[in-house]
């Protein structure tokens, strides 16, 4: 009769505190003797920062500009490259058609860290075509190609994040070469090949520090005409978009010299130790985070049968690393088990940001379910593997990043297992 209500009690408090899928997993027992739920916190947790040496910039939907330096990202420096695409031989343009402007409309989806400082753009004229250099048909972002040394034009720029495009008009000398080229015999527009063979594109650069900005390929050029002796005060348009197929990527320059990462080494892992006690995530810098627990062997070394319902990793973010509105932190993340050679095994779970405390700081941190991960660690399979946190994959860059560190006391890195002893 005692060991029923006992068991009764057990079903009892264990409906209370987990969810039924728990429950369906734990196994049936009699229970002799008083039960008890331990928790146990480890926090010999070891971190590293490992970077990788490229990515494929032109399977994004989107370009990246921009020249950013910051204490801990470093420096990022983005220079897209794109042809455009002449949508119709169709341009309206008369042999008297007279040209009256030529602009570039370049189009921002989004952008990271301040916007208020001026910075000068330079939009050079690409000598060559852009050509696939593998078999892959991707683009690298350490790959160049020719532009006439002196830019077509500089201009100094304020981006207003309140509009969604900038505007900058270019040399009219260009603009007539351009819609010469169009009217004459040579009727460019009405091939794409010979419109990109004559004009191949552009290599867009900013110098001076800026924000890093998203831009879209709704962006194009402009010609803004109108016949002789016309009545009407507006002008005609011909537009000419990059286009969803153009070809296209982000020349990508990373420059970690002045960082607390400055000691890291392409595929090899920098200890937190090495780097002031602070690890990178970053997508632009092709950078995640490996993480390692340690010997968890002991928890499984005890006189009884147990089940772990659930083991959760706190991993806080560091403090003054990030901001709110101009510099939030990534919020999310994939999370894989990697072996001790920081090859991929599988993939675990994903993580997203759990508390985010903007106003002090302290409380900004990850809470990561690890459960199957640990339980292999306890029994000894695979003990060298750790963690390997990724930036999701995503359709358009991502522009923020990640930096993990111990905060105080009470917001530190930890792993919290829970254990049921089952006889």
């Amino acid at each position: 009769m005692k060991s029923g209500i006992a068991f009764s009690l057990l079903v009892l408090i264990l409906s209370s505190c987990y969810e039924n899928s728990f429950l369906e997993e734990i196994p049936e027992i009699d229970l002799e003797d008083d039960f008890s739920i331990r928790k146990i916190e480890f926090t010999d947790i070891s971190y590293a920062s490992y970077f990788q040496d490229s990515m494929v910039t032109s399977t994004q939907e989107t370009f990246l500009l921009g020249n950013n330096t910051n204490p801990y990202r470093g420096t990022v420096k983005a220079s897209p490259y794109f042809e455009f695409e002449v949508s119709s031989g169709v341009t309206g343009f008369d042999h008297d058609t007279l040209l009256d402007s030529i602009v570039f409309v370049l189009k921002i989806d989004a952008s990271h860290f301040d916007t208020l400082p001026e910075f000068d753009l330079n939009i050079y004229q690409l000598s060559q075509r852009l050509e696939y250099q593998n078999d892959d048909d991707v683009f690298y972002d350490f790959e160049t190609f020719g532009a006439y040394s002196n830019p077509l034009v500089t201009t100094k720029i304020q981006y207003l994040p309140s509009r969604d495009s900038i505007r900058i008009t270019l040399p009219i000398e260009f603009g007539m070469e351009l819609f010469e080229k169009a009217k004459g015999s040579d009727k460019i527009f009405d091939s794409n090949e010979d419109f990109l063979d004559y004009f191949p594109g552009f290599m867009l650069e900013v110098t001076g520090q800026s924000p890093l900005m998203l831009v879209s390929k709704d962006s194009y050029i402009v010609l803004y005409h109108k016949a002789p002796l016309e009545l009407r005060e507006d002008n005609e348009e011909y537009k000419i978009p990059i286009g969803q197929y153009s070809l296209g990527y982000t020349h990508l320059k990373i420059d970690r010299s002045n960082t607390p990462f400055s000691a890291a080494q392409k595929y090899v892992t920098l200890p937190s130790d090495e780097s002031q006690g602070l690890v990178l995530a970053d997508d632009l810098g092709f950078g995640g985070i490996r993480i390692d627990l340690g010997d968890l062997t002991f928890i499984g070394d005890v006189p009884y049968d147990y089940y772990i319902p659930e083991a959760y990793l706190y991993m806080p973010v560091k403090k003054d690393t990030y901001d709110g509105k101009l510099n939030p932190p990534l919020h999310e993340f994939d999370v894989y088990v990697m072996d001790k050679n920081n090859n991929i095994q599988s993939y675990l779970t994903q993580a997203t940001l759990t508390s985010f405390d903007e106003i002090f700081q302290e409380a900004t941190y990850f809470k990561i379910p690890i459960r199957d991960f640990v339980a292999n660690q306890i029994s000894g399979s695979r003990q060298t593997d750790g963690l390997w946190l990724d930036v999701p994959s995503s359709t358009s860059f991502n522009m923020g990043y990640l930096v993990v560190g111990e905060n105080n006391t009470q917001y530190k890195s930890k792993l919290e297992i829970t254990i049921i002893p089952l006889n």
